[in-house]
């Protein structure tokens, strides 16, 4: 696997969590970008398969990303939902890629959220100056 493909299984993975609500003001997220817009992390996200060092985990912890929305209550996004072998895999990739980069698992996924954030937030300009163009 390459960090490329890791992405894109994560993301397609968390944008379909979407619509969700927060549980509190009852604010809809339609979208990724939405919650990314409204929201702010919360820390690191954290793997507890990889904090008990199970990499091949049968019932899966899973993995969670927190974050306050703007009315202070906190949300997740989650690992919840995803095929056990894919899961398998990327906690395979994470274990080897966070050795070699010498860093914990939690900042290797703090990278790549970051990344996948990026991403997103990068083709919203883009489709917003797209948009606006009269030339196109």
């Amino acid at each position: 696997m390459t960090e490329s493909s890791v992405i894109t299984i994560v993301r397609d993975h968390i944008e379909r969590q979407f619509p969700m609500k927060c549980s509190m003001c009852e604010h809809r997220f339609l979208t990724l970008k939405d919650y990314l817009e409204y929201t702010t992390h919360l820390g690191k996200p954290v793997s507890y398969d990889a904090e008990k060092g199970d990499w091949q985990p049968h019932e899966p912890l899973g993995t969670l990303s927190y974050a306050n929305c703007r009315c202070g209550t906190t949300l997740t996004i989650s690992s919840h939902g995803m095929g056990l072998f894919t899961m398998w895999r990327l906690l395979l990739w994470a274990r080897k890629e966070s050795w070699s980069r010498k860093m914990s698992v939690s900042d290797l996924l703090d990278d790549l959220r970051q990344k996948i954030d990026q991403q997103v937030l990068r083709e919203k300009k883009r489709r917003a100056m797209h948009e606006s163009d009269p030339h196109s």
